[in-house]
């Protein structure tokens, strides 16, 4: 594409006056675009996922690739990812945050082990992506299977066969009276799928108009001569006594029809006018860039032209036809497949491998014939186990196809499926169903839309407000220093705005953290009251929009099989530095107990309470106390807000006494307790003496535990006068992919290995000559793995491979 050169070369058959003196000229138009997506770029996200389906107790392991602009670059904006795992029932299952380092970062979910069986929807955002409609986030549709779940408890009741729901959609828009149209349709069933179907479209009179057929996904089109004097409806084929509505025939307006031929070096349209008789504009523009502008004038006649395809973006485009008002008039979406790639390829040392066996791969990633750097993930997994989905999406068909459209997209990668003769019309179909752009074009041409509500998020961050505590006035020229638990390199200081507020910026840290603030005013004084702002705003839930239904497959009862052989040799298998040890294995529970809900990352102290069933868990008023006079060597006194606790035996820092306290494994100070009611209080764990030597320096005085109950308040933020807490959640901790080395005899490799997924390495780079050394070994099984690698350059170009490897008998 030549860069952002306006092209006026359009062949028209009426003649196009370019002096006018109304608000927007075309290229006003042009320019509001371009400058809004300059300020504003457009930024997505897409997660590369070892494995399609997963059963309860596995993990989600995933890499994250992000892109902001134009030319879908790695974004150098937003540095915190949120991904979010959603159940069936529009319930939050886990939200975790990860690092993009300039668009690169990898995470993982442990899945629940309780978690029923259903499609459950995996999403990632920015702050930054917040601004566009939730549509527009990484959505992706996972099947989840319950490992002891009876499989008759997991199907979703059969619903009565009922006839697909067809949509109806003009080319450009709307049916105008006297112009021939192109219409096109899409059907889907009960399940939200596309269906195949057949139909006839009947006059007012039932006179036949004419038929049609579906060609791919529910999706097709027919032409037909719109009459403002008529109505029109639809019957299916297998549905003949029902009637479906069709789009009302307007009087007057603006149809396009577009030409986007495979064979041919440019797009061609047609616009057709009546009852307009003023100046227009046809804009062209993907992704917020402009790519061809022109001006023309309608008054009946038909205007045609055609634009050379080299100076459209790759990927998903549009045609916009604007009056001089800045209204649109009608839009066409158009894809142009020239998605910029790079070659892919994967050598293996030996065609057939042995059980227990090293496999050596080489990645070789070029362009043209020259090495090209390149940041990829790789996924090899067992075919007995691992159904392989070459449907679904893969970096190529989100990043060019997908994150440019609204709603569900169904089979996106058959779409680049060069085996289809037909593939552009199926391209094209898509376009004219779901191309629809959502930009509200009265703020971007009035640019009145470059304050937008979410910032860009370059690091973990918490604001607030600091007030004169008598006046409450904005404590102007004052600051907060703040600084986070367990670590004494988080330490700073920042200033306070004119209005009072301040925000604390480029924190860096994992799992969750208390971070204490302290504010004094412009004297350096202390008379200030703080004020934290909020806990996150975070995105409404969504779920998928399909079910599981169907009874399970053998495939996917063998799978399930498998993945519970794994979890009881795990069990058996009780190795010091195992990847994953249970703590219990049952094939079914009935019950959770209360320690299983107490998520106690330290171990048990001295002394465990459970407070669930005395008597004083629903009449104390404070924390402490429930444990008061309960624990010998724990002294507490003082009452209402003034507590002092000393536990005996320990030594002491700086001449204190009080103990380490910590609520929900996070450390706290001992007011922090004022703010949690004792009734939210489940569980207490002491520590004292050598027990509490795993907490370091900072356990010295004893440690008090507190455990509140699952689903109970957020206690997160306590604020007393110019000092404030609050625990705010960080980067998820890094763990890597267990993967087994069997060149070194250690006693672990007693265990059978049984693995599904052989080997998952989400931060591949390419050296300068193209190049990256893969090594990882074989199970105890004979199968066929599959190895799979995507990723994508700094320029924006993506590449995939595929290869297969065999394990089998070294006797064979």
């Amino acid at each position: 594409m030549k860069n952002l050169k306006l092209l006026l070369s359009i062949v028209l058959i009426v003649q196009c006056s370019t002096t006018f003196a109304q608000k927007f000229s075309a290229q006003e138009v042009a320019d509001s675009i371009k400058n809004h997506f300059d300020v504003n770029p457009i930024e997505k996200v897409y997660l590369d996922l070892d494995k399609s389906n997963y059963v309860s107790g596995e993990t989600i392991w995933f890499k994250g690739y992000v892109t902001a602009g134009y030319f879908n670059q790695f974004s150098p904006l937003s540095k915190v990812v949120y991904v979010e795992l959603i159940d069936p029932k529009n319930q939050l299952v886990k939200r975790v945050k990860f690092y993009s380092d300039n668009g690169i970062g990898d995470a993982f979910i442990e899945l629940p082990k309780d978690l029923e069986t259903g499609k459950y929807l995996l999403r990632a955002y920015t702050t930054w992506m917040r601004n566009r409609p939730e549509e527009y986030f990484f959505l992706k549709e996972v099947n989840i299977f319950n490992l002891f779940e009876e499989e008759t408890e997991t199907q979703v009741s059969s619903q009565k066969e009922k006839s697909p729901e067809v949509s109806f959609m003009p080319e450009g828009g709307e049916l105008i009276d006297g112009i021939q149209s192109r219409v096109a349709f899409k059907a889907l069933n009960s399940e939200g799928y596309g269906e195949e179907v057949s139909g006839t479209l009947f006059d007012k009179n039932d006179e036949t108009v004419t038929s049609f057929k579906s060609m791919h996904l529910g999706m097709g089109e027919f032409s037909f001569l719109p009459d403002i004097n008529n109505s029109y409806y639809v019957v299916l084929d297998n549905n003949p006594e029902t009637k479906i509505q069709f789009p009302e025939v307007r009087k007057e307006g603006l149809s396009i029809y577009l030409m986007n031929l495979p064979q041919l070096k440019d797009v061609r349209f047609k616009l057709s006018s009546k009852g307009i008789n003023e100046e227009c504009f046809i804009i062209t523009h993907s992704r917020g860039v402009p790519t061809y502008v022109a001006s023309t004038k309608l008054n009946g006649a038909a205007v045609s032209g055609m634009i050379p395809k080299d100076n459209f973006l790759p990927g998903v485009n549009y045609m916009t036809i604007f009056n001089k008002d800045g209204i649109p008039l009608a839009e066409r979406s158009f894809f142009i497949n020239s998605v910029p790639s790079f070659d892919l390829q994967i050598e293996s040392d030996r065609e057939v491998y042995n059980k227990r066996d090293k496999i050596k791969l080489k990645i070789l990633a070029d362009n043209a014939g020259e090495g090209i750097e390149s940041y990829l993930s790789l996924s090899a997994t067992n075919n007995n186990e691992v159904l392989i989905d070459n449907e679904e999406d893969n970096i190529k068909s989100y990043f060019y196809l997908t994150s440019d459209l609204k709603g569900y997209i169904e089979s996106p990668a058959t779409y680049f499926n060069e085996t289809y003769d037909n593939s552009w019309k199926r391209l094209d179909l898509l376009m004219m169903t779901q191309g629809y752009t959502s930009f509200n074009w009265d703020k971007i041409l009035r640019n009145d839309a470059n304050q937008l509500k979410f910032k860009i998020e370059q690091a973990l961050s918490v604001s607030g407000n600091l007030n004169t505590d008598i006046f409450k006035k904005p404590a102007k020229g004052g600051s907060v220093s703040y600084i986070i638990q367990d670590s004494s390199k988080i330490f700073n200081k920042v200033d306070v705005n004119d209005d009072g507020s301040f925000e604390v910026n480029d924190l860096f840290f994992t799992g969750e953290k208390a971070i204490v603030l302290t504010g004094k005013d412009k004297k350096g004084k202390p008379n200030v009251e703080i004020s934290i702002d909020s806990i996150k705003n975070y995105p409404n839930l969504a779920t998928a929009q399909h079910q599981i239904s169907g009874t399970l497959s053998e495939f996917q009862r063998k799978s399930i099989q498998k993945t519970l052989e794994r979890k009881e040799i795990d069990a058996s298998y009780n190795f010091e530095n195992n990847f994953e040890t249970l703590d219990e294995v049952t094939v079914k529970a009935d019950k959770i107990t209360k320690k299983d809900e107490v998520n106690n990352i330290f171990g048990p102290g001295d002394n465990s309470l459970d407070l669930t069933e005395l008597d004083i868990s629903e009449t104390a008023q404070h924390p402490l106390e429930l444990i008061r006079g309960r624990v010998a060597g724990v002294r507490i006194s003082g009452s209402v807000v003034n507590w002092q606790v000393e536990i005996r035996g320990p030594g002491s820092i700086n001449s204190s006494t009080t103990p380490l306290i910590l609520v929900d494994n996070v450390q706290v100070p001992l007011d922090f307790l004022n703010t949690i009611p004792a009734r939210q209080i489940q569980s207490v764990e002491v520590y004292k003496g050598a027990s509490a030597a795993i907490f370091g320096v900072n356990g010295a005085n004893g440690v008090l535990s507190f455990y509140t109950k699952p689903g109970g308040e957020d206690f997160s933020t306590y604020e007393a006068g110019n000092a404030a807490t609050t625990i705010i959640t960080g980067y998820q901790e890094f763990r890597e992919f267990y993967s087994p080395d069997y060149s070194v005899k250690k006693d672990e490799h007693a265990k059978p290995d049984k693995r599904a997924v052989l080997h998952w390495d989400p931060m591949i780079k390419t050296n300068e000559d193209g190049e990256y050394m893969v090594e990882f070994y074989t199970s105890d099984e004979e199968m066929d793995i599959t190895v799979m690698i995507e990723g994508m350059t700094q320029a924006g170009q993506v590449g995939m491979a595929t290869t297969t490897l065999k394990v089998r008998n070294s006797s064979e």
